[in-house]
């Protein structure tokens, strides 16, 4: 394989339709040579509201291409077109015309992706320069010959993520405790107030009668993200967190939390209600429950 990256080797097929989207007629071919010309760059032609054009190496394209006639697509306008996170997808063949025959030799179609750091794609062994040169194939007659492209265009956008990772052990680090008051009359949910750990802001959730098919049978407790507007909405966080109460074993989780979405996440069933409420347990006391909560951020993905 060549570090150029060509596609996959050349197979060819036969048509009489001329290319669709551009052809070039070449007098004089040899003059290349004699003149030191080793890259030509045909003028540009449009295709799915892109510009691309031919590059035509005649005595092929560095070491790998030797003894060859080598072809490329390029995307010219890709400073353009390709900024921000758009790369354009495109299926194209390159087109040699048999002057004998009257029809067009072409590559099988092939899909590639154009982008800033890849804006050629082709191939580095198109045709043998013995086969081109050779008058009885029809490729070059009188020192004159024809190249062509289809290119048909698959736009999209790419998803492009940029991940930092934190370092949990020495920084970011967060402890707290919080006291849920007057645990026995509370009926549905209650919040925390908002705190505040590597640039996000969370709450904790409890529902002292548990959640969902809990209710009745555990304490359910979870962590969740403050939704921020000036948070893009691909945006993700992940932290690392355990939440305890008071003299009770806590437990250690870890999620992706999208920066848009207000969801909670952790333990519909933390801790049984037959447990949380048993005096001799001392996890209740005075009508007071105490919850910790030790959280750092590891990841966030933008």
């Amino acid at each position: 394989m060549s570090s150029l990256s060509p596609v996959d080797e050349v197979e060819m097929e036969t048509r009489e339709a001329s290319p669709a989207h551009y052809l070039i007629k070449i007098d004089s071919f040899s003059m290349f040579g004699k003149n030191g010309i080793d890259k030509f760059e045909t003028k540009e032609f449009e295709s799915g509201e892109y510009k691309w054009r031919l590059v035509i190496y005649p005595n092929g394209r560095g070491k790998d291409g030797e003894g060859y006639v080598s072809v490329y697509l390029a995307m010219t306008n890709y400073t353009n077109a390709l900024t921000s996170n758009l790369q354009v997808y495109a299926t194209f063949s390159i087109f040699l015309f048999n002057q004998f025959s009257g029809k067009f030799c072409y590559s099988l179609g092939r899909a590639r992706q154009f982008h800033a750091l890849k804006q050629e794609w082709g191939f580095i062994k198109f045709i043998s320069k013995k086969d081109f040169n050779d008058p009885l194939n029809g490729y070059l007659v009188d020192d004159k010959c024809g190249f062509g492209a289809e290119v048909f265009v698959h736009e999209t956008k790419a998803v492009i993520e940029c991940l930092s990772l934190k370092n949990t052990v020495d920084n970011n680090r967060y402890k707290r405790e919080f006291k849920i008051l007057n645990f026995s009359t509370l009926k549905e949910k209650w919040n925390s107030e908002e705190f505040t750990v590597g640039g996000y802001k969370w709450i904790i959730d409890a529902y002292p009668n548990g959640l969902g098919q809990e209710t009745g049978q555990s304490l359910s407790i979870f962590l969740r993200p403050v939704v921020s507007n000036n948070r893009a909405s691909s945006e993700r966080v992940r932290p690392c967190y355990t939440i305890r109460i008071k003299n009770y074993q806590g437990t250690i989780s870890d999620h992706w939390f999208s920066a848009s979405e207000s969801v909670g996440w952790g333990w519909p069933s933390f801790i049984k209600l037959s447990t949380l409420n048993d005096p001799n347990k001392g996890f209740i006391v005075n009508d007071c429950c105490l919850i910790e909560v030790e959280l750092a951020v590891q990841a966030i993905s933008s």
